[in-house]
């Protein structure tokens, strides 16, 4: 049985946007989670606060990693909602030279 997918690339388009606007919102929350954590240090100094800093920081990489992909499927969402345009016009376009 063949699947159908039903998206039109507005759709997509508007997913990515969507994707896009999460993506910024992810990103500053870590950044005030950082920021939040060196301020700490003014307050509070000890090895256990280095700890906390250092444990908070090796969580860096992972935070950067999926705000780069969130950012890199909306790239992905608005170049299929291209391709689908693309396509459809195509077609349109062979639609229109079939004879009768």
């Amino acid at each position: 049985m063949a699947r159908t997918i039903q998206v039109t690339p507005e759709q997509l388009e508007s997913t990515a946007g969507r994707i896009e606007g999460l993506a910024a919102d992810y990103k500053t929350q870590y950044d005030a989670l950082y920021n939040e954590t060196n301020a700490m240090a003014s307050t509070w100094n000890g090895k256990d606060n280095t700890a906390f800093v250092d444990q908070i920081a090796g969580f860096k990489d992972d935070f950067e990693k999926m705000h780069t992909l969130m950012l890199n499927y909306a790239d992905f969402l608005r170049k299929s909602a291209k391709a689908y345009r693309d396509t459809q016009d195509t077609v349109v376009s062979e639609a229109r030279k079939l004879s009768n």
